[in-house]
């Protein structure tokens, strides 16, 4: 390949390191499925910018989601702002032409302070900063008051009525609709701090030492009755704004009154919806029944469709905000008290014939294997349960450089360096008796709730969580339909996303099958190439490279800690299912319904259709022995065209496997050479010296990628 040249003639592109997690660029370039559309550019090859991209650190997080998430709907406060500049705009196009310059000066001053303020109330908002942006919203207010009195005679002067029909009250209603906008904020912002302050609720309630009795849903209710008052002003203004007939103003305001009006009706129906789903978050909490979970501990070395492999799993019970009970249970003892027999999916027949709740979890889309898993649990004799969630291990390494050391018994402390090969030692190695292999688990995790739930630590847990949620590291679902509701607004449900007809798409999802914890030695590089002839036709080619990284030094380094808690030696079978033994895992290559299968490197890779998911999949094994690396490709042809005419937006959205640490991803785009290019997304791509389009990143979280392409 040649010199690889930079699309973006302005600057040049930083180098990727595609195996750092870079977890803040990584929250602002997430996927943006709902942008549908590039606008074209003058130059052949341009970069577009990401306009919900937040620039500045967030001191505390709000989960974001599809239909309903904090930090969309506090860039909507934001918005706000932006729509009162324009309100600004047409208050200064009536005063320029009917009221004179003098009145205009004043309106358009006063009216432009109130609206800055809106704009740095919002800001402070999504910062957290409750009390700058209380005061921002308090001097906004402020201002559209005086603006108003400026205009006091508009409203009683009938000569100007009957010479200017409806443009007097139209001026009103803008600058009143303005103290409307600035009282909601100021109620929604009284709510956010309220909504802030239930982490610590929850702390404080469940950790003994702090000796408080809060009441979790008191507050949160609290938060709920503020969200009225806002969704109240909001509508008045809203009201305000239907009665300014456009077509008494002039030609050049009037479209910029329907966007004024689009706009507040975006965010009443955020408002509304804060209002709808967060009365779910008191049923979760046990409010007025206690709420029982099912917790999955998936450990992801050992890769499964939703994370991991289900080793172990907790039932705990909430009631008003208090963990009432908790029990850490072994997976193998349920399933080995049941005898009957289950058939298993396709996908699992390859490596079982009866099929046990341990393998629940063999679907990618999480309701699907969710449901699954609560329905088995019962059927093999174990409790009902009102809401499953998935946590897979290798977050518990964050989480104990958050604690620290733990102690764990008489057995001595585990920490984020050492947890890994001591639980699997101890596990594996039956070390505390083959009866109860997962002894220490049941003395570790109490431990650990201990130490996680203090004050001091509130912040870093939410930062953690946060990141977790969004890497698909933790997973949601309930058979509720309102607490599902409010998992899928906050986008931790786990669905798989239902591309549309005109949408490529993408997920890789492993599935071992080697009984080993060598997942976490695997490197995965995933190169995905379109190719877009001049009818529009595209096909894709799928590049999948597995390598496994094992390291014999290991070894040394492992005995060294085992000696420190006088454990024994190392046999060669257990080196082997820490990570040495080869990796084998049933790969399930989902691509767009009905694409076309053309050739592949694997003579035995299958075309398949799954049920749960409506999606296809080509399927094929994989098995990787320490040291070396394994191939396969797949080319297809898409079930849809580019209809250039004369131009058309080519999308692709790909989803990356949960409990996966991140495969490197490599996107190519050739075209003939009828065609040309005019934008691409994001702007990270670059373009080469046979003008292909590339763009490298790693699947850490979910990816979007897309351009305008023409004749």
């Amino acid at each position: 390949m040649g010199k690889i040249q930079d699309i973006n003639p302005k600057g040049k592109n930083p180098k990727l390191n595609l195996k750092e997690v870079a977890y803040e660029k990584e929250e602002k370039e997430s996927i943006q499925k709902n942008k549908n559309f590039i606008y074209k550019k003058n130059s052949s090859v341009t970069e577009i910018k990401d306009i919900n991209k937040d620039e500045e650190k967030k001191k505390y997080i709000y989960i974001k989601g599809t239909k309903f998430n904090p930090p969309r709907f506090l860039g909507s406060l934001v918005r706000l702002g932006i729509v009162g500049i324009v309100i600004v705009l047409i208050i200064n196009g009536l005063n320029i032409y009917f009221i004179g310059k003098t009145v205009q000066k004043d309106v358009s001053s006063s009216a432009y302070e109130g609206y800055s303020l809106l704009v740095n109330a919002g800001k402070s908002a999504t910062k957290i900063e409750f009390d700058k942006s209380l005061d921002s919203f308090n001097k906004a207010s402020a201002k559209f008051s005086e603006a108003e009195k400026t205009l006091w005679f508009i409203s009683t002067d009938k000569s100007f009525y009957s010479q200017n029909a409806g443009l007097g009250p139209a001026i009103n209603n803008l600058i009143t609709s303005g103290k409307y906008f600035a009282k909601s904020g100021n109620y929604f912002t009284e709510a956010l701090e309220e909504f802030n302050k239930l982490p610590l609720y929850f702390v404080s309630k469940n950790n003994p030492e702090t000796g408080k009795t809060v009441s979790i849903t008191e507050g949160l209710k609290k938060g709920l009755e503020k969200t009225e008052l806002a969704i109240k002003e909001i509508s008045s203004a809203r009201d305000l704004l239907t009665k300014v007939k456009a077509d008494t103003l002039p030609k050049e305001i009037r479209d910029k009154i329907a966007l004024i009006k689009s706009n507040v009706d975006d965010l009443t129906n955020i408002l509304e919806s804060t209002s709808t789903h967060f009365p779910a978050i008191l049923k979760l909490l046990g409010d007025s029944h206690p709420h029982r979970y099912l917790i999955l501990l998936q450990n992801n070395d050992e890769i499964r469709p939703t994370g991991g492999f289900i080793g172990s799993y907790i039932i705990l019970d909430m009631n008003d905000g208090y963990i009432e009970n908790m029990t850490v249970n072994d997976v193998y003892d349920i399933d080995g008290a049941y005898g009957g027999i289950i058939t298993p999916p396709d996908e699992l027949k390859d490596f079982t014939n009866n099929w046990r709740f341990r393998d629940s979890n063999y679907s990618p889309d999480f309701p699907t294997s969710a449901a699954k898993a609560k329905w088995m649990l019962q059927e093999e004799g174990g409790p009902g349960v009102d809401t499953v969630i998935a946590i897979n291990q290798g977050l518990l390494k964050n989480l104990l450089d958050i604690t620290g050391p733990v102690q764990v018994g008489n057995f001595g402390k585990l920490n984020s360096e050492n947890y890994n090969l001591l639980l699997t030692y101890v596990i594996e190695g039956k070390i505390w008796g083959a009866e109860d292999p997962k002894h220490i688990l049941k003395m570790f995790i109490p431990a650990f709730k201990d130490q996680i739930l203090k004050e001091e630590n509130i912040g870093k847990i939410t930062s953690q969580l946060y990141k977790a949620l969004k890497q698909k590291h933790i997973m949601m679902w309930s058979s509720d339909t309102e607490i599902e509701g409010l998992f899928d607004a906050f986008g931790i449900s786990g669905r798989m996303y239902l591309n549309k007809a005109d949408e490529d798409y993408l997920s890789v999802i492993n599935v071992s099958q080697g009984w080993n914890k060598s997942e976490k030695f695997m490197e995965e590089n995933i190169t995905h190439n379109t190719q877009i002839d001049k009818y529009g036709s595209l096909t894709d080619q799928i590049i999948i490279m597995r390598s496994h990284q094992w390291d014999d030094k290991l070894v040394n380094e492992w005995k060294k800690t085992l000696k420190k808690y006088n454990l024994g030696d190392l046999p060669d079978w257990l080196i082997d299912v820490l990570g040495r033994g080869n990796n084998k895992v049933g790969v399930r290559i989902y691509v767009p319904d009905g694409s076309i299968f053309l050739e592949s490197s694997d003579k035995s890779i299958e075309k398949k259709f799954d049920n749960d998911t409506k999606k296809t999949y080509f399927y094929t094994k994989m098995e990787t022995s320490a040291g070396k690396s394994t191939s396969v490709s797949v080319k297809y042809k898409l079930p849809f065209l580019l209809k250039m005419e004369p131009i058309a937006t080519y999308k692709l959205i790909v989803e990356k496997q949960p409990g996966s640490r991140g495969s490197i991803f490599t996107k190519v785009v050739s075209t003939d050479a009828e065609i040309k290019n005019f934008a691409t997304y994001p702007s990270e791509s670059r373009l080469d010296e046979n003008g292909n389009i590339i763009y490298a990143t790693n699947l850490v979280y979910d990816r979007y990628f897309s351009g305008i392409w023409g004749k």
